[in-house]
């Protein structure tokens, strides 16, 4: 059985949800918490969890991560810092009242008294933790023999604090993700900026170095051609190569660009699913979904409208023009299994891209 933490970071399409319901599945005899960010997240959980088991197995229980934080960290010892219910969250998106004191409780922590704000959870728990000398994590190791948290770059802030304190106290965490698609987060807060979004891989060697957990790379994807995830793999280029496990061919494959004027055509002929950057990028007539809400799909085909800074990367190859919005452009790209188009009048020089004049038929 194995005990030691580990973080996983897992290739776009590489089957990580898949393979960490299935080995909390085999830990029958232990009990076992799934976790992840978003309830699209958890939603696909349950339903891999029916799907590979046939019944929800007992020793199994799926959060959200603040379903979790708020059920199993803050309010069994919130009195050691608060003397009311913690009624639910209030979600924030930028930062709650950035002026107050943290030694303020019910101001700093909460609204109304009975709402604690979604970006103070966290801190609200280490202070709990802190000031019962470790009783909050004590009861999370009773309560959980091993805890998956799937998508963990998207934590921030002091999430990374109250993992950390899990590892410390010897809580088995097995950490899944890939800080290359973290276009989500779950807070704005101050602490630990250094380490956001695709940086948090920073704290991830900082925590192998201090042996609280293992890192390791899983390269394989078995969705995307090896030249869509060629693609990809240059936005960051220092990190592992990308091995595609995908051998299908269609007869159209590969990442191309192809003229405005031939889009309407290409989209009758291929039905490929148009993705943008975000609401600003013209796509005229097409409906088009944003590269964040593509996020954990699969399509065998996507057309890119490019943004303006796309635009200058296709035209120049200079990736700088790309670096804010590198992860977004990363996951667009790896939602394809068979083929990427972009919309681009003339030849990119982007190595791997290929520009078509017109349709074989």
């Amino acid at each position: 059985m194995r005990s030691v933490s580990r973080v996983i970071i897992a290739a776009a399409g590489g089957g990580k949800t898949t393979r960490i319901v299935r080995e909390a599945i085999e830990e029958s005899t232990r009990k076992v918490a799934l976790v992840t960010y978003t309830p699209n997240n958890v939603k696909v959980m349950q339903d891999k969890l029916y799907l590979l088991a046939g019944t929800p197995p007992p020793h199994v229980e799926v959060f959200s991560w603040f379903s979790f934080l708020l059920r199993e960290l803050a309010r069994p010892y919130r009195n050691a810092l608060h003397d009311k219910r913690i009624e639910g969250l209030l979600f924030v998106e930028g930062r709650s009242v950035k002026w107050t004191n943290s030694s303020s409780i019910d101001k700093h922590y909460f609204a109304g008294g009975q709402l604690i704000y979604s970006d103070k959870i966290a801190r609200f728990i280490c202070e709990c933790d802190k000031v019962t000398n470790g009783a909050v994590m004590r009861r999370l190791k009773q309560r959980f023999d091993h805890i998956y948290i799937d998508e963990v770059q998207d934590l921030a802030g002091y999430d990374l604090e109250l993992v950390q304190r899990m590892l410390e106290a010897g809580t088995q965490l097995t950490l899944v993700g890939d800080h290359r698609q973290a276009t989500f987060t779950t807070n704005n807060a101050a602490k630990n900026t250094g380490y956001a979004r695709s940086n948090i891989i920073i704290k991830f060697e900082e925590w192998s170095k201090a042996k609280l957990l293992e890192l390791t790379y899983e390269i394989d994807s078995y969705r995307c051609q090896q030249s869509i995830v060629d693609l990809a793999d240059m936005f960051f280029a220092e990190e592992p190569k990308t091995s595609s496990q995908n051998t299908d061919f269609t007869g159209h494959d590969g990442v191309f660009s192809i003229p405005n004027a031939m889009v309407g055509e290409y989209v009758l002929r291929f039905k490929p699913q148009a993705l943008r950057l975000d609401r600003r990028t013209s796509c005229g007539e097409h409906l088009a979904m944003n590269f964040g809400e593509s996020k954990g799909m699969t399509f065998e085909r996507v057309l890119i409208f490019p943004h303006k800074g796309a635009v200058e990367w296709l035209t120049s190859g200079n990736f700088s023009k790309v670096s804010g919005s590198a992860a977004k452009m990363y996951v667009g790209i790896t939602r394809a299994r068979s083929s990427v188009a972009f919309v681009f009048d003339g030849n990119p020089v982007v190595p791997g891209i290929i520009p078509l004049t017109k349709l074989a038929y």
